[in-house]
């Protein structure tokens, strides 16, 4: 029998072992391999995984807020938004263990300034996508449009930035 998450490792070798060890092999095991269909292509940012193996991964500290998401990210941190600040019934009502996700994060947040983890991100050329990380990233923005809280969470956080290796630029916009 072959080995899914090496063969994986094998077509994706920069992509930082955090990653793959954090999000990647647990995508397998609940997607499958080879990562075809619908549903991989949802959580891959759209792209496919010949592009994931030519990107140039970065550890970097980002301002969120100031990036712009690509319409399914923004869409997400919306619906994330109205299901556990607004109590709206949605799609993201239903997320497992979504409430109790962003207790945690609320309360990480509120000993150290920052998200638990680096969020991963791809760095599009118009748009970023927010491959893992929507409940914290939507946590952060509610702390930043929340009045008594904006000032006790630090604008730049821990991230994975994922970019073409022929976009690959220091100094991007958002970035320090």
């Amino acid at each position: 029998m072959t080995d899914p998450v090496g063969l994986a490792r094998q077509i994706l070798p920069n992509l930082p072992t955090e990653v793959f060890d954090g999000w990647f092999i647990e995508r397998i095991k609940t997607a499958g391999w080879p990562p075809t269909g619908a549903r991989w292509n949802a959580l891959l940012g759209g792209y496919s995984i010949e592009e994931w193996s030519t990107f140039v991964w970065q550890a970097e500290d980002v301002d969120l807020h100031s990036i712009p998401l690509s319409v399914d990210s923004a869409k997400n941190i919306v619906g994330l938004s109205q299901a556990q600040f607004s109590g709206v019934r949605n799609a993201y009502s239903n997320i497992e263990n979504s409430q109790s996700r962003m207790k945690n994060i609320y309360f990480h947040i509120s000993k150290t300034r920052q998200l638990p983890g680096r969020v991963v991100l791809i760095a599009g050329s118009d748009s970023w996508e927010i491959i893992d990380g929507c409940h914290r990233v939507t946590m952060y923005e509610g702390w930043l449009r929340h009045p008594d809280l904006k000032e006790r969470i630090d604008r730049m956080q821990p991230a994975w930035v994922a970019r073409m290796a022929t976009t690959h630029t220091v100094g991007a916009a958002g970035v320090a």
